[in-house]
């Protein structure tokens, strides 16, 4: 009899442990295909400090900006044993923008911490390819410098240090730099629906579209003989394309102001028109007040 218990109890907990395997299994099938719930299970592993099974969802080029402005590689992340600035799905409001076929933006806010989630359809399914924290909307702790002449945009309306190999970088670089070029520009290739889906270390989630456009209107009008400036120029680009949306990861140093990485999705509006479509500006804590010089050589 006791041995009969014994081999039922052993069958048992085989059972249990082959549901329990068949159960994860089924969960990491569902999560694969749906980045939503790819996007709350990866999370939940990475505040648990489980690594094996978060990495299941990273992409290779998987990369994490945190809320001080540093960038972590995937294996630098795990070193680190980082844990996300919001760690709780179910304490957070979470907005989801899909984009074409391949490209799935989440973001979660708490208060006044952001964290803006990348994901991406690849062959083995929805992976998670970048993530940018914003915490607690910061003070400045120094004084920006406003410049007293004026600077050519050269880069990034004119050059910049990046190559597009495919259409759509090509598609989308051509027009970002439009973007950049004038307030004119910048109204055409901003998405007109992106209120609160542009996040700054220094001013939060951004007004609307229309709000702003409004604010610049004001200031050119209260000192319209203030030197031109243009946009901050970008060091360094990287862009994942996926057809009908690009992924965007920049660090830009502002003038009179901090460097920051700027963290975008652009992609064609439904008249084909590429605009910038979701954006932030992660402020880089260590990063010196950058400054420039009159004079600056023409990039033409």
């Amino acid at each position: 009899m006791k041995r009969f218990m014994t081999k039922a109890l052993l069958f048992a907990l085989a059972c249990a442990g082959i549901a329990g395997l068949l159960a994860a299994k089924r969960a990491a099938a569902v999560a694969a295909d749906d980045p939503a719930a790819a996007d709350k299970a990866v999370f939940a592993a990475l505040s648990k400090g489980d690594l094996t099974a978060a990495n299941k969802y990273l992409d290779p080029d998987f990369s994490w900006i945190d809320s001080e402005g540093i960038m972590w590689a995937k294996e630098d992340a795990f070193r680190a044993k980082l844990k996300p600035l919001i760690a709780d799905a179910t304490a957070a409001k979470i907005t989801d923008h899909k984009y074409g076929k391949s490209v799935d933006w989440i973001q979660w806010s708490q208060g006044n911490n952001y964290s803006a989630h990348f994901w991406v359809k690849r062959a083995g399914g929805w992976k998670l390819l970048h993530a940018t924290e914003i915490a607690a909307v910061a003070k400045r702790d120094f004084k920006t410098v406003e410049a007293t002449y004026e600077i050519a945009c050269n880069n990034p309306c004119k050059a910049v240090p990046y190559k597009p190999l495919t259409p759509g970088e090509k598609a989308s670089l051509d027009e970002w730099q439009e973007q950049e070029s004038s307030q004119a520009g910048w109204e055409k290739h901003v998405a007109d629906n992106m209120d609160q889906r542009a996040v700054s270390t220094y001013g939060g989630a951004s007004p609307s579209k229309a709000d702003r456009i409004a604010g610049m209107n004001r200031r050119r009008a209260a000192n319209p003989n203030a030197p031109k400036v243009g946009a901050a120029p970008a060091l360094w680009i990287r862009t994942w394309d996926f057809g009908d949306a690009v992924v965007m990861v920049s660090v830009q140093p502002t003038y009179g102001d901090k460097a920051y990485w700027s963290s975008r999705v652009l992609a064609p509006n439904s008249a084909g028109l590429w605009q910038m479509m979701e954006s932030y500006h992660n402020y880089i804590k260590a990063s010196p007040v950058m400054t420039a010089t009159p004079d600056q050589p023409d990039l033409n």
